[in-house]
């Protein structure tokens, strides 16, 4: 049965979430093997550019993403905590950038140049407070910015293949994720998906994987230390570590990202290095041996490489609209009223 979305992800809420959104009929509609005759020479690099967009203007931080040839995998963070910190202004300067006043996919694909809206624009629309108000439980809605991300990407393609009608699938895949536990699980089945469909052998060779652009960014830094940081691939991407700095949960060091608030309290060299591990496992083709001594996340959170092998490679059929511990999948049932809710992952014993 269908859940509401204001069940599932509660723009007051600050909550993560995995999304899934798959292309119409799930046709190759994202296959870079297809023409496209406008300034990105890939397909992929469209939604990327979109991704980007967005990434700067909703109060969502974008932790993990993949795309692939006909779906798309997002692990994103909505920050209410953010958007109350905004002054009026601010609200109305994201607002304007995902709403111009004009069709921006329209311009993008037709290679126009519209005018954007100014400084005066932002600060005229500022003044209307009830409408500034609604504005900002929007920059935290996953609904609205799946909106502003499926809207613009098909539309686009529309337009650049001659082509009408529904692009994506009606309706996204939804998954709270509810602790440190689920949070890593979907952080490695998305960075992990092109090795797993079998189309790229390592991390560092997954192109338009979460994991590629900070692998890509960190070469990067190793030839130019003094690299503007908001010029990186990953610029977008939240930090992968957790920082003991606070105020960094509140506070971006580029414009391209909400925050700076990562989502483990691995390194990224660290998770980059499990990584490797776990797609030398998950790849038939690669042979990988494991440690007799776990990482220190494991011991923490209760887990055995045979049980994240499974819980990563079957993860789309292990879990339904909720990702957690047992612990987590418990306090959520209780918050909706004592329901059970549908984990065959619980079912089957594999959650600690």
């Amino acid at each position: 049965m269908r859940k509401k979305r204001t069940i599932i992800a509660n723009p007051l809420v600050s909550n993560t979430f995995h999304i899934t959104t798959r292309c119409v009929r799930k046709n190759f509609l994202l296959d870079d093997g297809k023409p496209i005759k406008r300034p990105f020479k890939s397909r992929r690099q469209v939604i990327l550019k979109r991704l980007q967009t967005l990434a700067s203007a909703y109060a969502i931080d974008i932790l993990r993403v993949s795309f692939m040839d006909n779906h798309a995998h997002f692990e994103v963070r909505n920050r209410p905590d953010l958007v109350e910190r905004m002054s009026d202004e601010e609200v109305a300067r994201r607002h304007l950038i995902i709403h111009p006043g004009y069709c921006q996919a329209n311009a993008d694909a037709k290679n126009k140049s519209p005018d954007k809206p100014t400084v005066e624009d932002a600060k005229k629309l500022a003044q209307d407070k009830k409408k500034i108000a609604k504005i900002r439980q929007n920059l935290s809605s996953i609904s609205r910015f799946m909106q502003s991300f499926n809207f613009y990407t098909s539309r686009y393609f529309n337009i650049v293949d001659g082509m009408s009608g529904a692009f994506w699938e009606s309706r996204y895949k939804l998954k709270a994720l509810l602790d440190e536990l689920s949070i890593f699980l979907c952080a490695l089945y998305i960075d992990l998906n092109p090795i797993r469909a079998g189309i790229a052998l390592t991390p560092e060779t997954s192109r338009f994987t979460s994991a590629y652009y900070q692998i890509e960014a960190e070469r990067m830094l190793a030839l130019n230390p003094d690299l503007d940081p908001s010029s990186l691939p990953n610029a977008f991407l939240a930090p992968v570590c957790i920082s003991s700095d606070e105020s960094r949960r509140w506070t971006t060091s580029v414009s391209a990202r909400a925050s700076d608030f990562g989502f483990t309290a691995m390194t990224s060299e660290e998770y980059l290095i499990l990584l490797d591990m776990m797609g030398r496992i998950l790849h038939k083709k690669q042979k990988g041996a494991i440690p007799a001594d776990l990482p220190p996340i494991f011991r923490r959170l209760n887990l055995t490489w045979e049980r994240v092998l499974h819980l990563v490679s079957a993860y789309e059929e292990l879990f339904c609209f909720f990702v957690g511990s047992t612990e987590s999948l418990t306090r959520k049932s209780a918050e909706l009223g004592g329901r059970r809710l549908r984990c065959p992952a619980a079912d089957m014993g594999l959650l600690p």
